[in-house]
C-alpha cells in the first residue's frame, strides 16, 4: 500500500516537475525574445543617428529633400525621389550603417513630414530618426525605416537556443507519457499476477480442507491404528496438510493487508505476546538442541495491532531464524522503549545474508541463495508477509546482517496508552 501511494506521489512530483520546466523554458524563451528585441531597437536608434548625419552632410540630399517637402502634399519624399541619384544615395547610406550595426534584414525607408505620415508612432515596426528635422532645417521632417521581417529576425537570433529547448521540452514530455505507460502496465500486470495467485489460493483451500478430513477418517481406522506404514503414511500427510495450509494463508494475509482489509485492531500487550509465542517453541528448540532468550527491558509494551497478525509476524521471523541456521540455532528477543516506540529486535545466529540481498529481503517471492543449503523449503513469503503487517499498523522494520555470523531484525511500534 505505501509502495504504490510512492509510487503515485512520484509520478505526481514528475508531472509536476515537467510542468514547472516547461513554463521556465517558454519564460526563458519570452525574456530572450525581449532582450533580443531591446538589443535591436537600441542598434537601430544608433544606426539611425548615424544615417541622419550622414545625410545632413550631403548637400545635394538636403535640397532634393526640401524640394520633395514643399512641392508636393502628400508628406512622401519616396514616390517623388524614387529612382533618382540622391535617393540611391540614401539607400547606399543606410544599407552600409545598418550592415555596420549587424541589422542584416530587409528594409523600407522614406523621408516623411510627420504631421501627414500616417504610420508616425502606429506601426511597431517602423523607426524614426528623430533629428533630421534640425539637420534639414525643415519643420516635422524625420527619416522612417520599416523592417517587416523584424519578428522573424529576432527569432533567427535566437533560433537555436529556441530549438534546443522546445526539443528538450518535447523529449521530457515523451519521456514522462512513456514512463506513466509503462507504469500503468506494469500496475495491470501486478494486478492480474495478484488477482491469479489469489484466485488460486482460495480454490486451495476446499481441497486442501477434504484432505484434512479424509486423512483425519482413516487415521481413526482400527486397520491403521494396527498398521504401523499406514500410520506413519497418515502422519506425513497430517503434516505435510499443515505446511500447504500455513502457506496458502500466509498468501492469503498478504492479499488482505495489501488491500486494505486487515483484522479488527486492538490494543495488546505485545511483551505478553512475543513470551507466549516464544513458549509455543520449546518443543522444537529441544529437537534441535537450541533456546530462545527473551529479555523485556520495557515498561511500555501496548500498540494498536491485530493480535493474530502480530504473532504471525513474530513466528515468521522466529521460523526464518530456525530454517537458516547450520548449528544449534540460538535466538535472543529483545523489547525496549525510546521516545513513544517500542522496538523488538530478534536476532540469530544463522547463516546471515550477503550486503547484495538485504534491500530485496522483504520483497514477495525473493528467496536468499543459501549457498549448500538445499533443504529449507518456502515460497518467499515469510518477511513480506512481516513487513506487510508491520506497515499496516504504522510500524517499521529492519535488518541488519553479516553473512555467517546472523541477522537481527528490529522493529519499530507507536506506543499507546493502556486502556
Amino acid at each position: 500500500m505505501k509502495n504504490r501511494k510512492l509510487q503515485i506521489a512520484l509520478i505526481t512530483l514528475t508531472f509536476i516537475s515537467l510542468v514547472a520546466l516547461v513554463i521556465i523554458q517558454v519564460s526563458w524563451i519570452i525574456n530572450a525574445a525581449n532582450m533580443q528585441e531591446k538589443q535591436f531597437n537600441h542598434s537601430v536608434k544608433l544606426a539611425l543617428g548615424h544615417i541622419a548625419k550622414e545625410i545632413s552632410e550631403d548637400e545635394a540630399i538636403c535640397i532634393e529633400v526640401s524640394s520633395c517637402i514643399n512641392s508636393f502634399g502628400n508628406g512622401s519624399c519616396l514616390k517623388n525621389m524614387f529612382g533618382k541619384k540622391e535617393w540611391f544615395k540614401v539607400d547606399t547610406i543606410i544599407k552600409s550603417t545598418l550592415d555596420y550595426y549587424q541589422i542584416e534584414i530587409d528594409y523600407e525607408f522614406d523621408i516623411v513630414d510627420i504631421r501627414k505620415d500616417t504610420d508616425y508612432n502606429k506601426c511597431e515596426k517602423t523607426y524614426f530618426s528623430n533629428n533630421l528635422e534640425s539637420v534639414l532645417l525643415q519643420n516635422a521632417i524625420e527619416l522612417k525605416i520599416r523592417f517587416p521581417k523584424k519578428s522573424e529576425f529576432i527569432a533567427a537570433q535566437i533560433g537555436s537556443m529556441f530549438i534546443t529547448s522546445i526539443f528538450l521540452i518535447v523529449l521530457i514530455s515523451i519521456s514522462f507519457l512513456l514512463i506513466t505507460r509503462y507504469y500503468k502496465r506494469e500496475k495491470l500486470l501486478y494486478k492480474s499476477t495478484r488477482d491469479f495467485i489469489n484466485n488460486i489460493t482460495h480454490e486451495f483451500k476446499t481441497p486442501i480442507t477434504n484432505i484434512s478430513l479424509a486423512n483425519s477418517m482413516i487415521s481413526k481406522s482400527e486397520t491403521v491404528i494396527k498398521d504401523n506404514k499406514l500410520s506413519q503414511y497418515s502422519n506425513i500427510i497430517k503434516s505435510e496438510h499443515q505446511k500447504l495450509k500455513n502457506r496458502v494463508e500466509g498468501l492469503l494475509d498478504i492479499a488482505r493487508i495489501e488491500n486494505g482489509n486487515t483484522h479488527y485492531c486492538e490494543t495488546i500487550n505485545i511483551c505478553k505476546l512475543i513470551d507466549s509465542t516464544v513458549k509455543s517453541y520449546q518443543v522444537q528448540l529441544q529437537e534441535l538442541n537450541g533456546e530462545i532468550k527473551y529479555e523485556k527491558l520495557s515498561d511500555r509494551c501496548t500498540v494498536h495491532a491485530d493480535k493474530e497478525q502480530f504473532q504471525t509476524a513474530i513466528s515468521n521471523l522466529i521460523d526464518n531464524a530456525l530454517k537458516y541456521c547450520d548449528k544449534a540455532p540460538i535466538i535472543h528477543i529483545k523489547t525496549s522503549n525510546k521516545d513513544e516506540y517500542v522496538i523488538t529486535e530478534i536476532s540469530d545466529n544463522g547463516i546471515g545474508i550477503k550486503q547484495e540481498h538485504l534491500k530485496q529481503i522483504f520483497e514477495k517471492y525473493f528467496r536468499v541463495p543459501t549457498g549448500d543449503i538445499h533443504n529449507v523449503k518456502g515460497f518467499g513469503i515469510g518477511l513480506s508477509t512481516v513487513k506487510a503487517i508491520i506497515e499496516s499498523i504504522d510500524g517499521k522494520i529492519e535488518i541488519q546482517s553479516k553473512l555467517g555470523k546472523g541477522s537481527k531484525f528490529i522493529i519499530k511500534l507507536p506506543y499507546c496508552k493502556e486502556s
